[in-house]
């Protein structure tokens, strides 16, 4: 029974040292969506991020939740002006995140929400830049 419990702390153990070294020494994480170039970038132990929108010519930036849990980092951020929802793979090296913004200044009642989302499949060749897109050979 000693053995068997002495087993499941050394792989419980393992998982752990698994997960903490796949985060070491990462601070900042740059997602760059794989179409239109837009991009966030977060610091990982302050919880502040920027978005930038390339074609849309808009930036935004503010300072939200971060929660990690192995290797997945989730950044959230609620206010009355902007949604801010992200999740990064550290291991996998991608990640997503939904960026909504809401003009609170618009005086026509039919103004919308504008939504960005952003779909990185490559998180170590990402930028925060705009610019031409690197084409990956297939």
């Amino acid at each position: 029974m000693k053995s068997r419990l002495a087993i499941i702390g050394l792989m419980i153990c393992s998982v752990l040292a698994i997960s903490a070294s796949a985060q070491k020494g990462t601070t900042q994480i740059v997602l760059q969506d794989d179409k239109s170039a837009d991009h966030l970038i977060i610091d990982i132990t302050s919880g502040e991020y920027k978005f930038e929108s390339c074609n849309a010519k808009v930036a935004i930036s503010g300072a939200g939740k971060i929660d990690v849990s192995g290797c997945t980092v989730t950044l959230n951020d609620f206010s009355d002006t902007q949604r801010v929802v992200a999740t990064v793979d550290l291991c996998a090296g991608e990640g997503k995140a939904d960026i909504v913004l809401v003009n609170e200044f618009s005086e026509r009642p039919n103004d919308n929400p504008i939504e960005f989302v952003l779909s990185d499949s490559n998180t170590r060749d990402s930028v925060f830049a705009c610019g031409e897109l690197k084409i990956q050979p297939k």
